[in-house]
């Protein structure tokens, strides 16, 4: 399915390197991700669509001497594209904040992220929700998988 790797994984996979970037007392990390001709198919009318934009993200790692980690992680995604078929044009801007508090690696979490791909005409607009679910071990081994997912048009 294009769309949920494309839309849901990249937010998602950035909170996971946020999760296990090496803990380090105050360490941050900014990144822009440039997005490049990326398509995606609308299920809410079939119609694939050519995206550009940025992926806007900001780690932050807190380590005490007694071992507890409180990391945080925002990521802004901006989004602009054009239908193939109509040539509608459609913009998605989203963004995301997740903290967590933990003593040592090893944690579980779940993150959720909704995406909505906006029509500026009278296209079907999407909605894209997912729920990641990461465990990660004492050996920082890292398992994740999509626990949840759902497409939603309006």
């Amino acid at each position: 399915m294009l769309h949920r790797k494309k839309f849901a994984i990249l937010i998602l996979v950035s909170a996971v390197l946020a999760l296990t970037a090496p803990s380090a007392f105050a360490q941050a990390m900014v990144t822009d991700t440039p997005i490049t001709d990326t398509i995606i198919n609308n299920k809410c009318n079939g119609e694939d669509i050519l995206l550009n934009g940025t992926l806007h993200q900001e780690m932050n790692f807190n380590t005490t001497p007694n071992g507890n980690t409180h990391s945080s992680f925002d990521a802004t995604l901006h989004l602009n594209g054009y239908g193939g078929t109509s040539g509608a044009l459609y913009v998605a801007k989203e963004s995301t904040h997740n903290e967590t508090n933990t003593k040592g690696i090893a944690q579980e979490q779940s993150f959720g992220t909704k995406i909505k791909l906006v029509s500026q005409g009278p296209a079907p607009d999407m909605v894209d929700r997912a729920t990641l679910h990461v465990v990660i071990d004492s050996n920082g081994s890292v398992k994740q998988d999509i626990s949840k997912h759902e497409i939603n048009c309006k």
